[in-house]
């Protein structure tokens, strides 16, 4: 955001709250059309909001492009586990255009057996007639691709029983891997399946993941359990791994 601060001087402050209002009509922190909709910028350049930002759009593009990458054994132990036979299924709150967008680009579109995200939300005609590409090429060829119930949000220990459910499994199989000891951690344990904490991909306590408070889609409640759950000893993980491939020695 701060090329857009530079090229139309406006008030950040003003901004993020702009932001965070416009994510909650999405639901989503992710939203593509965002700078063509915020009132100040709006304001400023009426439909020229998108030629007027493009340096900014380019460098956002760039940045995402440079740190969309997987963590470190990732990959190989994904395929060891996959090799062993284990079903890997994905659970996100990301909407599916933007979750396809990652798995498709990080190679894990075939690897996952099976994604669970949110459907789209509604998009604009004039961000549809941007895409390069036809709408196959905006869908995953291998894994199966399922869409979690409207407005359903982590942790929904319910949900996680019907993709248990679905995968064909018995609770007392699975174990489940997330960064957030909120909506992962504390929903495994709700759900009495074996919880395991990514510490090294936790980002809650970054400098950075203030700004997402500032302009998320989440409401005032939600980030202040956020906060809450954040605090020492609030929630404690079965399990805790720094590196992605210690959870191979999970499975027999």
């Amino acid at each position: 955001m701060s090329q857009v601060f530079s090229i139309s001087g406006a008030d950040p402050d003003k901004l993020y709250a702009e932001c965070s209002v416009i994510h909650q009509k999405y639901g989503t922190s992710e939203y593509s059309g965002l700078l063509e909709e915020l009132p100040s910028l709006r304001e400023l350049y009426g439909t020229e909001v998108r030629n007027v930002m493009k340096p900014a759009i380019d460098a956002f593009r760039q940045v995402r492009r440079d740190s969309l990458i997987l963590y470190p054994t990732v990959l190989s132990t994904l395929e060891n586990l996959k090799a062993r036979g284990v079903k890997i299924a994905a659970f996100t709150e990301s909407k599916a255009f933007y979750t396809i967008y990652r798995f498709k680009k990080l190679g894990l579109d075939g690897l996952i057996d099976v994604l669970y995200s949110p459907e789209d939300h509604v998009i604009r005609e004039d961000i549809i007639q941007e895409r390069r590409y036809g709408p196959d090429s905006y869908a995953l060829r291998e894994t199966v691709h399922h869409f979690t119930p409207e407005g359903a949000i982590k942790p929904n220990p319910g949900i996680l029983h019907s993709i248990v459910r679905d995968m064909k499994a018995e609770v007392d199989e699975v174990i489940y891997l997330g960064d957030n000891l909120l909506k992962d951690v504390h929903m495994a344990q709700q759900a009495g399946i074996f919880d395991v904490y990514a510490a090294y991909g936790a980002a809650q306590h970054r400098p950075e993941y203030e700004l997402l408070r500032q302009v998320t889609h989440w409401t005032p409640a939600m980030v202040e359990r956020e906060r809450a759950a954040l605090k020492p000893g609030s929630i404690k993980p079965t399990l805790s791994i720094n590196s992605f491939d210690q959870i191979a020695d999970l499975f027999t």
